[in-house]
This record gives C-alpha cells, sequence and structure tokens, in this order.
C-alpha cells in the first residue's frame, strides 16, 4: 500500500552543508568504499576503477591573450593556462571553424564556447544563441555565465534566458536587451520562430552570429531528427534576415558533447554544416579517481525498487557527508522509491514536474539542502552538482551513452563510486561485463532525416515561417524533404497518412509539433477539483502505460488516482484526484502488428528467406491499447468498469513505423502452446535489449510483439503464431531496428556467448540459441510478396465486410467504429461510398469509406454487389 503522507517539493529551513570541514572530508574518502561496503552489505560481483589522470596545460591561441578577452582568461584561470584540448579548440574557433569538442564529462567544455561568446561580447556586436536540451542544464548554467560576464566587466543584463517557464512579456524583455541568450530548442521552435516576422525576432537573429549546442549526443532518434531541420530553419531565417542568403560561414557552430563515435559526421547531419572534432587524444582535463560496481541486488520491479531504497536509507544516515544521486528509467519508479525513503532530504526529479516544483528541487541540491536525489535521465547531463560522491543505478543503464554520463555525474571535485544494482548474471545475460559496457560506450549517435511523419510536421513550420521557399535547397534539406514541402504548402495534396498528423497540427504547428516527439498527443495532467490545476504534462505514449484510467499515479511523492480522460475541442486532459491510500497498479497492455513483405512495404528490398521462415526490414502498423489494469493481484477490465463508470474506458494508440519481422516455422518457435509462446518472447525480448545495449537506443523508443501479428493481403490481415516483431516505438520510424536485420548473425552469436556465460540465467537458453543460429543459416535472399491485383466486376464494390472495426480521426486521435453495413449515399447527384455503425445503443450514423484506417486485425474485405445487396469473398 502507498500511504498518503503529503511531501514537499524542496527542504525549507538554513542551509545544511554537506561537507563539514575539509579535514573531514579528505579523511573519510580513502575508505569510500570500504564504508559503503560495510554500511550497504554489498555483495561485490565485479569491480572497475578509473584511475586519476594529471592535466595537460597548453598555450592560449594569441587572439585570446592581448587586450579585453585576455585580462578576462587571467583571471577566470588564476593565469594558468588553458587546458590542451580547451587551447586547440578556441584556436580552430579564432579561424572561423565550426568545432565540436567530445572529451570527457568535467573537462571544462564549457569555457570554450564562453570565451567564444565573452569575445564577441567585447570585441564584436553581434549575438550569441546557447541551446541546453534540459532546462535544468541552462538552469545550472546561467550561475557560471553571470559570473563570467561579470569577469569581463559586462553587466549582468546581457545575459537572457529563453524557455517554458518564462513569462512570454519577459521573453520579449530578453530578445530586446539581451546579447547573450540561453534557451532551450523548445521555446526557440515552439514560440521563438512564430516570432519571424516582428521586429524584435528579426533583429536578433540578423545580429546572430554564433550558435551553442550543447550536450550535442542528447540531440538523436526523435528530438534530435526534429531538431535537425529546426536548425535549417533556423539558419534559413537568420540567413535571409542578414542578407547572407544561406552563406555557409554566416553562423558559426561550436558543439559540445560525451564522447561518441564520429562526432564531427554527427553535427553535420544535424546541422548540415562541416565541423571539426577536438577528442579524446586532445583532452588535456585532469580527472579524479572513480570506482566502478557491479553489486548484486534485483534490477526492477517491487523488489528492485524497495532494494534501492534500502540502501539509499543506509547511505543517507551513515556516510552522512557524502551526498548521492540515484537512477532509475521509469518515472513513476523515481517516485516510489523516493516515497519509501520517507525522507525530506531526498526527493524524487524527472520530466514532467511543473516549473515551480523543478526549481525548488534544483535550488535544494545547490544550496546543499538536500541529501541525495533520486533521478531519471532528466538529470543525466552535464549539471554541476560537485557534492556528488555516490551513484548507484537500478540495473544496467539501458544505453552505453547513458551508462557514462551517469558514472559522470559523480567524483567530479574528488574521488568516487558508482555501482549498478544488478543480478550476478545480469551483464553475462548479454555476453558482457562491467568493464566491457563502460569500455564500450563510444558510440555513434542516431538520426533518421527521411522520416516522412517528422518531415510533414517540419515542412509545415516551414511554411508558416517562409513566403520564399526556393530557399530550402541552400541549406542542405535532404532531398525527400522537397516533395514533403509541397504537400505541406497551401493547395497541396498530401496522403492519407498525414491526415491525422495536420490535425494535430491545426493551425499552429509551432506548438502542437513538440521537437521530442512525432505529432503525438500530449495530456494535461489535472487536479480533478473546481479550479482543475494543471500539475504537469504527460505524451500520449507514457499516459497509456503511467496514467491510464484507474491508476495510482504518482506525482512528487503525492498519490492520485486517475479518474478519466478528456479529448475537446478545449484541449486534452487527464483527471487526477488526490488520495490517502492507493494500491499500486499497472497497466494491462494489448499490441497487435500488421506486417507486410510486399515490395512497396519493405525497407530497401531487406528481405531474407527460407523454407523454414523468413527475416524482413518493413514497414509495420502497431495498435497499442491499455485494456485495464492490475490492483494487487486482482485484474480489472475496462469491459467490466465501464458497465458502472462510463470513464473507466480503453485508450489506444496507433503508429505507422518501421521494423523487423521474424518468421520462424519450426515447432519449438510457431504455435499457441505454452512452451512456444515463452520462447518467442524471450528470444524477442533478448534481442530487444542486445539492441538498447549494444546500439546505445532508449528503451522507450522499440518495442517488441511476440504474438497477434498479422500480414497483409487483398482480403484482410492473414495472423500468424510463428513470428515476432521488433519495431521503433515512434509514427514513421527511425530505423532503429535496422541493426536487427544488417548483423542479425551477430545478434544471434552474442545470445550463443551469453548462453555459455550466463547458464541457467541466460537471456535464451543455449539449446534455442544454437537453434536460431542453425535456422538463420539456411535463410537467402528472397523476393517479395505481391499478391496478384484482385479483379472487381463491373457494378461491384471491394469493401470492408460487416463486423469489421475500423479506425476514425476524431481531433487527431482514432476511435474505433465497429459497421454494419456499407450504402451508397447520392450527395448532389454523386453515389458516395458509407457505412452505417452504431453510435450508442439504438443509434446509427455514417462514415465514409474514405475516412475509415485500418488498426488492429478485426477487418476484412469483402465484395459487394448495391444493386442486390449481396457480399462475397474475394478471389484473386
Amino acid at each position: 500500500m502507498i500511504a498518503g503522507r503529503r511531501r514537499t517539493a524542496c527542504c525549507r529551513g538554513p542551509a545544511v552543508s554537506i561537507f563539514s570541514s575539509s579535514q573531514r572530508k579528505e579523511a573519510l574518502l580513502p575508505n569510500l568504499l570500504e564504508q559503503f561496503v560495510a554500511t550497504t552489505s554489498a555483495s561485490i560481483i565485479e569491480r572497475m576503477d578509473l584511475r586519476a589522470r594529471k592535466e595537460r596545460r597548453a598555450k592560449l591561441d594569441a587572439d585570446y591573450q592581448s587586450g579585453a578577452i585576455g585580462d578576462w582568461f587571467v583571471r577566470t584561470l588564476d593565469g594558468k593556462r588553458p587546458w590542451s584540448h580547451q587551447s586547440a579548440a578556441l584556436t580552430e574557433v579564432a579561424r572561423g571553424r565550426n568545432i565540436v569538442v567530445a572529451t570527457g564529462t568535467a573537462s571544462g567544455k564549457s569555457l570554450i564556447f564562453q570565451a567564444a561568446a565573452i569575445r564577441e561580447m567585447l570585441e564584436g556586436k553581434g549575438r550569441v544563441l546557447v541551446l541546453y536540451p534540459q532546462k535544468a542544464l541552462g538552469g545550472d548554467q546561467h550561475a557560471r555565465w553571470r559570473r563570467d560576464v561579470k569577469r569581463a566587466g559586462l553587466p549582468p543584463s546581457i545575459i537572457g534566458e529563453l524557455h517554458g517557464d518564462i513569462g512570454m512579456d519577459e521573453r520579449l524583455d530578453v530578445l530586446d536587451r539581451a546579447r547573450i541568450i540561453l534557451a532551450t530548442p523548445d521555446v526557440m521552435h515552439a514560440w521563438a520562430m512564430r516570432q519571424i516576422g516582428t521586429p524584435r525576432f528579426g533583429r536578433f537573429l540578423s545580429e546572430l552570429r554564433l550558435l551553442v549546442l550543447d550536450e550535442a549526443h542528447v540531440y538523436d532518434k526523435v528530438f534530435g531528427t526534429n531538431l535537425a531541420y529546426f536548425l535549417r530553419r533556423l539558419r534559413v531565417a537568420q540567413a535571409r534576415l542578414s542578407g547572407q542568403d544561406g552563406a555557409v560561414g554566416s553562423l558559426q557552430v561550436i558543439a559540445t558533447t560525451a564522447t561518441i563515435a564520429d562526432p564531427a559526421a554527427h553535427l553535420e547531419a544535424l546541422t548540415g554544416l562541416p565541423f571539426l572534432a577536438i577528442g579524446d587524444a586532445e583532452d588535456g582535463s585532469p580527472r579524479h579517481g572513480r570506482t566502478l560496481l557491479h553489486i548484486d541486488g534485483p534490477d526492477h520491479g517491487a523488489a528492485g525498487e524497495a532494494a534501492m531504497a534500502d540502501m539509499l536509507s543506509k547511505i543517507a544516515t551513515t556516510i552522512a557527508p557524502h551526498a548521492f544521486i540515484a537512477f532509475h528509467d521509469s518515472r513513476q519508479g523515481v517516485e516510489r522509491i523516493a516515497w519509501q525513503l520517507r525522507k525530506l532530504d531526498v526527493l524524487s526529479y524527472r520530466s514532467g514536474y511543473e516549473a515551480e516544483d523543478r526549481a525548488a528541487i534544483e535550488e535544494a541540491l545547490r544550496a546543499g539542502r538536500l541529501r541525495g536525489v533520486v533521478a531519471t535521465s532528466a538529470l543525466e547531463l552535464g549539471i554541476d552538482i560537485p557534492q556528488f560522491v555516490i551513484g548507484l543505478n537500478l540495473g544496467i543503464p539501458a544505453s552505453k551513452k547513458a551508462f557514462r554520463q551517469r558514472v559522470g555525474r559523480v567524483g567530479r571535485a574528488m574521488p568516487g563510486l558508482f555501482a549498478v544494482v544488478a543480478p550476478p548474471h545480469a551483464f553475462r545475460q548479454f555476453g558482457s561485463s562491467l568493464h566491457e559496457y563502460y569500455q564500450g560506450s563510444v558510440e555513434p549517435s542516431h538520426l533518421y532525416l527521411d522520416n516522412r511523419f517528422i518531415q510533414f510536421a517540419q515542412a509545415r513550420c516551414l511554411v508558416a515561417e517562409c513566403d520564399a521557399l526556393d530557399k530550402i535547397e541552400r541549406t542542405d534539406w535532404p532531398e525527400s524533404f522537397a516533395a514533403i514541402v509541397d504537400m505541406a504548402s497551401p493547395g497541396g495534396r498530401r496522403p492519407r497518412e498525414f491526415d491525422g498528423i495536420a490535425a494535430i497540427g491545426g493551425d499552429r504547428p509551432h506548438l502542437n509539433y513538440p521537437l521530442r516527439a512525432i505529432a503525438e498527443a500530449e495530456y494535461s495532467l489535472q487536479l480533478k477539483s473546481g479550479s482543475s490545476k494543471r500539475v504537469g504534462t504527460i505524451r500520449q505514449a507514457q499516459a497509456i502505460r503511467e496514467a491510464y484510467p484507474g491508476a495510482t499515479y504518482l506525482h512528487l511523492g503525492r498519490p492520485m488516482r486517475v479518474t478519466g480522460w478528456r479529448n475537446s475541442s478545449y484541449g486534452r486532459a487527464i483527471m487526477l484526484e488526490p488520495v490517502r491510500q492507493a494500491q499500486q497498479t499497472s497497466a494491462l497492455i494489448s499490441k497487435t502488428v500488421n506486417a507486410s513483405i510486399a515490395a512497396p512495404e519493405l525497407i530497401e528490398g531487406r528481405l531474407l528467406k527460407g523454407e523454414v521462415g523468413l527475416v524482413a526490414e518493413t514497414e509495420l502498423q502497431v495498435s497499442e491499447a491499455v485494456e485495464g489494469f492490475r490492483a494487487g493481484s486482482m485484474a480489472m477490465l475496462y469491459r467490466d468498469l465501464k458497465q458502472t463508470n462510463p470513464n473507466m474506458t480503453r485508450q489506444q494508440r496507433e503508429i505507422s513505423t518501421t521494423g523487423v519481422v521474424i518468421k520462424i516455422e519450426q515447432p519449438w518457435f510457431a504455435g499457441t502452446g505454452d512452451r512456444q509462446l515463452k520462447t518467442r518472447q524471450a528470444v524477442a525480448r533478448a534481442l530487444v535489449n542486445l539492441l538498447a545495449r549494444e546500439h546505445s537506443i532508449a528503451g522507450s523508443d522499440i518495442d517488441f510483439a511476440d504474438s497477434n501479428i498479422a500480414f497483409h493481403s487483398e482480403s484482410g490481415p492473414r495472423k500468424s503464431n510463428d513470428c515476432i516483431a521488433i519495431y521503433d516505438g515512434i509514427h514513421g520510424g527511425l530505423r532503429l531496428t535496422e541493426p536487427l536485420f544488417t548483423h542479425f548473425g551477430d545478434f544471434l552469436r552474442r545470445l550463443v556467448i551469453a548462453a555459455h556465460a550466463a547458464g541457467s540465467e541466460a537471456l535464451v537458453s543455449l539449446e534455442t540459441a544454437t537453434a536460431l543460429v542453425e535456422w538463420y543459416e539456411g535463410l537467402g535472399t528472397g523476393s517479395s510478396d505481391d499478391s496478384a491485383i484482385v479483379d472487381c466486376p463491373d457494378g461491384e464494390f471491394i469493401v470492408y465486410a460487416p463486423g469489421s472495426e475500423l479506425g476514425v480521426r476524431v481531433r487527431g486521435e482514432l476511435v474505433e467504429r465497429t459497421l454494419l453495413e456499407p450504402q451508397l449515399m447520392n450527395l448532389q447527384g454523386d453515389d458516395l461510398l458509407v457505412y452505417r455503425y452504431e453510435s450508442k445503443p439504438g443509434v446509427s450514423a455514417w462514415v465514409s469509406h474514405d475516412q475509415l484506417e485500418t488498426v488492429g486485425q478485426n477487418w476484412r474485405r469483402v465484395l459487394w454487389s448495391p444493386a442486390d445487396n449481396v457480399i462475397r469473398e474475394l478471389a484473386a
């Protein structure tokens, strides 16, 4: 049971320093590992020591040695030379090059772009835009910027912030007065780019000379792909307003990133500009020693969260001088852990909080009033909280890049310790180890600029901004984008698949197409009261897993009951009601996947076939629905609950995406028996986990299905019980699952290695892994399934059969309709094919054939003769 005690967002009262004295701090550090083990009774499975490193300094470029900027450097570095990578980067900046600094955490990357910005303030007349991917990160850096401009003798008003918590009037003031603007990409896209026609924003863009992209490795997948188009749109506007017509050198860019593979290539794809990389080889920053541990413990579910809470409670009360940060990849999970701790000096932190709550937590952290924090990836980036000495992660971090970032939060001011809490077999399940996982964290970042749904949303924004669309060819747009711009332009003809996205965008595309999602509905979380106070927001994909009707939803440690969803012309809202006691609940999610191996749907013809199955990378239609929830041991289904409470309704999400379908027509894999179902589920889960960890893909971005998979035919879906599908969990797909096709053999060989290493705890048994390899070796290049087109006799129509369940868009969301019969309706002399359905008991309504979308698998097509109302089955 979750008790109902209210917790506040920050700790009031006098600030308490985390360290009582420097002597006490230094006395404890040499024994930190021993204290940690003694306090938590941790059983160490594997240990890895990251050695301390001495600094390397180099002579500063001549452009920064004299004048006011030279004096600033003397004051900033106390007369010392900069570290070698800082010097090398500033030399290239002085030459006008776009650079990306890809060095480790706490390596002083911020100094590079701050120096370049302050030099522009002192010697030039231009403006600087600094983009931070998170509000928390920008707020953390704001104090540094104020300190640094003060050292340069510049007024603090030269710095301004633009993010979602800044009021509209204040935003305009920032545009007027500030020459260095710290902003999130979100507010620049949603608000600032709508101001292109105003003198204030036009003046800012015409004077913009330097763009800074901090933590650029975060800009990948959905967020990064959207941002790539936003940056090109920004360049179009800046070039036009500055009169430089998109010249490559008109806007200089400095980017910083964690260590990733080929950072220059990533930034070139992100911005459309050439880049020079300053990497680990040039890194001259010192580094404190850190100890990485894999310690034994449950890594998920209630057992994992309880074990983590117990461990953190001991650390908070016993190893008093050391602050901790704990990571968990579940938004509701961090709430539950913090709640179990019941300490006002340990709080949860995640996305979705309102500004005042988030700011209070951040301020309490910096002031030292918090002993620790339990966070999602929202605190994963370069926020400088030097008192974090101990870090914990529940389970193996979902990606290797995330692992490196989280380790980087500890040991910034002194030696530190970071422990992964997971069972002994956790790494062996993936044929890996703690050491290999950390060492392998230099990975590429993924962009997929040809995602047509992202393109359509971004094209609508571009059309709203520009009245001279010929400019798009000069800004390194992907080749496929021009046709999408035509579809998004006034009078353009668009495919029906874009109708839902167009409806969500409405006449405010900048506001309704967020950078962090692909045109997906966002819901306001509101307290059920007279004022309907908003306490946060949530995307639809999260909502059907966390805030479904009847769910217990935790917000800042307070349990609330979800009383229902509202979707009206006034907006979308999920209503919450505070409760004193509530059972923990979990969603009952159903998934259906429709696939095709016909040539038009196959991606680049990627198909391997054999006598007993196939592997294909193809387009998929996925339906996810929450059918009810589990409370304790009870399964509560909406089909029963809605009889007494109409607000307890099934919620559904439909996506068109890309993925890999694996069909194995062998007895150990195919069938409806319990053994075959468990085998398919184990194989699918193993491949998803390997893909996420080996290719640094967030677990929320990919998903799988091991049943309810069907292949399209002319007459309808043909259900299959010998398939698994692994797919991108977002509209249009980013082809994140592509490696499963291109390197499928490598994945299977890793499963064999892991089965040998983990034994009975392996993700799949050695027998299954070996059978998979033997099956795969029997596949070869295959041909697509191009079924014959059905001839429709004169006077007949191909229609959906009575009883078919299809979708209709209502305010941008799919609503299911069960069709009763086809009819021809005469409208102004033309016959329109429509279907009758029951809108409510005893009341009929009609929907046109063109409005229907195929969702799920409960539909089929038939031949219908309106002359005699005869329906017969299709025959090829």
